[in-house]
């Protein structure tokens, strides 16, 4: 348990530098540079996941069964990784004019290049995670999760200035180098962990080459499985980085135009606004653990007292970080951003924190049950919808940030309706409904409450500092809110 709390703060770290890395980013590269940034990462996200599958979790299962299979499993499927890889890799670099004109990114030639050797690495490190997570080596996987992170924004911060003189190409294709030695940076930091695993015997049975070909077999078909759900979501920003740009272009956007609102959207607006699910995420993860004993154990009141104060939680948790982004969206996109260009967007997504919270709280309880599949047709529809709707509206003159915006959040309520549906959370005690539509106009009244704080700031003089009494009026609000409503909330999660 204790290594695994330790994992969970890892990434939060991990999230957090990643997030410092995003913004300064912004700020070196502008709107159309992060629009090419997110094109090149969701075409080598998508490659990556083809490439890798799902062996990291089969051989995560495959080692917790046995050990010494595992590892014997494991250095076969990395030979054939390296080698697939390194071919991969070497092609990909070869042939990046031709792949970035199929993409209908000519600029993103280098960048592709700059990402080309992830692609012999990553996959690599991969199944190091994986091995070492069958042997509950937690802490390790931690700390190289850190370490990647923090040389992977390091280089960001140190490549994209210094290829900056070459243009916008060059400095996106800068921004990519450091996911590479991220990577190897990892990878010899795991490197002591495996070197010690390695002075160990194996232990095989009495016919180990006909013992190890049926693990080997199990272990694709494993991962085949598996792999069908880590498509979805690399496959979706694919779709999106392809359908948005060429949509924009057909309602009369130039090429540039359409990259600058997709790099807007998918790099600026949708990163602030997933932020607050942070608390989400961390809400999920401590609930998840308590839940299914609840449930393996019958104690089905006791999981419906869980699952209702986990929704409460997350309800007015998105409530408030909803309205805070709302509010404050032009502020934050001129102190974060650098730029007025994310102010709408981030306004239109404000919803978010509130749908991703009920999604993540649901698909836990969903998890806890063993109805793992549920979520993933909920994932399978929305993603449909998302498709559907960009595709109609993009088209459509001065609609592009609406019309994306309408496909992420359908997205997210989706997701979050068909599996509070499928847990039949509320239709039997719709009474416990009515305490947290109540919570609505108490926020409300607290907006109206900022707006006027503002704007008296405006009158006396203080245009600069207008939005700081306002900050600070809706956070005390919000965290003394929180405290009173869930007060008895956070001992039952807990």
């Amino acid at each position: 348990m204790e290594q695994t709390l330790f994992r969970f703060k890892a990434i939060l770290v991990v999230k957090l530098i990643g997030l410092i890395g995003r913004l300064s980013l912004t700020r070196l590269v502008g709107a159309e540079g992060v629009g090419l940034y997110q094109a090149a990462y969701s075409f080598y996200g998508l490659v990556v996941v083809f490439l890798t599958g799902g062996l990291p979790t089969a051989l995560a299962l495959a080692t917790a069964k046995n050990a010494d299979q595992g590892r014997k499993l494991f250095k076969i499927v990395t030979a054939g990784l390296l080698l697939i890889g390194g071919s991969l890799g070497i092609l990909t670099f070869r042939y990046s004019d031709t792949i970035a004109h199929s993409l209908g990114y000519p600029e993103l030639d280098f960048t592709i290049r700059c990402l080309s050797p992830a692609l012999f690495i990553v996959p690599a490190l991969s199944l190091v995670r994986g091995y070492l997570q069958g042997l509950q080596r937690f802490r390790g996987i931690a700390v190289s999760e850190v370490m990647e992170q923090f040389v992977r924004v390091a280089a960001l911060l140190i490549a994209v200035p210094a290829f900056s003189s070459g243009g916008l190409g060059r400095a996106v294709g800068g921004s990519v180098l450091g996911t590479a030695a991220g990577a190897f940076a990892a990878l010899l930091l795991l490197a002591v962990p495996l070197a010690r695993r390695g002075r160990r015997r194996y232990a095989l049975g009495s016919n180990p080459e006909t013992e190890w070909r049926g693990a080997l077999s199990l272990l694709l078909k494993t991962s085949l499985a598996i792999v069908a759900t880590r498509l979805l979501i690399p496959l979706s920003d694919f779709t999106d980085m392809l359908i948005i740009p060429s949509r924009l272009k057909a309602a009369g956007y130039t090429t540039t135009e359409a990259t600058e609102i997709y790099g807007v959207m998918t790099g600026m607006a949708v990163i602030l606004a997933y932020v607050p699910t942070i608390f989400t995420a961390s809400l999920s993860h401590t609930l998840t653990m308590s839940i299914t004993v609840d449930w393996e154990q019958g104690r089905v009141a006791e999981f419906r007292r869980r699952m209702f104060a986990a929704f409460k939680a997350g309800w007015l948790w998105g409530l408030a970080s909803g309205s805070f982004l709302f509010l404050f969206a032009p502020e934050l996109s001129r102190l974060i951003f650098g730029t007025p260009e994310a102010e709408r967007p981030i306004q239109y997504l404000a919803i978010l924190p509130l749908l991703v919270g009920f999604r993540e709280v649901s698909t836990s309880l969903l998890w806890a049950q063993n109805r793992k599949a549920t979520p993933l047709y909920g994932l399978m529809i929305g993603i449909v919808f998302n498709i559907a709707l960009i595709y109609g509206l993009a088209s459509i003159p001065d609609f592009g940030y609406i019309s994306i915006s309408i496909g992420i959040v359908s997205t997210e309520a989706v997701l979050a309706l068909w599996n509070l549906q499928a847990l039949r959370a509320f239709g039997r005690h719709r009474r416990l409904l009515r305490p947290l539509l109540m919570d609505v106009p108490v926020f409300v009244l607290a907006a109206l409450a900022v707006h006027g704080t503002r704007a008296l700031a405006a009158e006396s003089g203080m245009q600069a500092l207008s939005p700081l009494p306002g900050a600070f009026l809706l956070a005390a609000f919000s965290a003394l809110y929180l405290y009173v409503r869930c007060r008895k909330t956070f001992k039952l999660l807990g």
